[in-house]
């Protein structure tokens, strides 16, 4: 993808297509985005809700058409661009600034680079000597 290639978002406002009963919309979408019904009644309450975005239009289309396969009315605009007037609703620096690190085990040596140590290779050592197919440096 080039720079000067337009961004499109893809909004929802709680309108619906009328193909399905309002029930059967809910459900399906709650279905389609893993939400559980609470979640699924406040996206239907009817503010505007960017489902997604940074998408090109070809890809932006085909989500507005498989969302109004589901029953939801919904349309794709423009992202705006930098110096255009843009207020982010998610304030993503708090999740920043407060992120866990790596859990202190999660991080695991490769295995591979270890020197062996187990007792039959300790004994071949000593028998034969350092030789090919053994994980065993000489003189460790």
């Amino acid at each position: 993808m080039s720079e000067s290639e337009d961004f499109f978002r893809v909004v929802f406002a709680g309108n619906l297509t009328g193909e399905y009963s309002p029930e059967r919309t809910k459900t399906r979408f709650g279905k389609v985005f893993r939400l559980p019904p609470e979640r699924v009644e406040r996206v239907f309450k009817g503010n505007e809700i960017t489902l997604k975005g940074n998408m090109t239009e070809d890809k932006a289309m085909d989500f507005a058409v498989k969302l109004a396969e589901i029953g939801c009315e919904t349309y794709i605009e423009l992202m705006p661009t930098d110096d255009q007037d843009y207020e982010e609703k998610r304030k993503t620096i708090r999740r920043i600034r407060y992120r866990r690190g790596p859990r202190p085990g999660a991080i695991v040596p490769d295995r591979r680079l270890l020197i062996s140590r187990r007792e039959a290779d300790l004994k071949d050592l000593e028998k034969y000597g350092d030789f090919p197919g053994k994980t065993i440096a000489p003189g460790a």
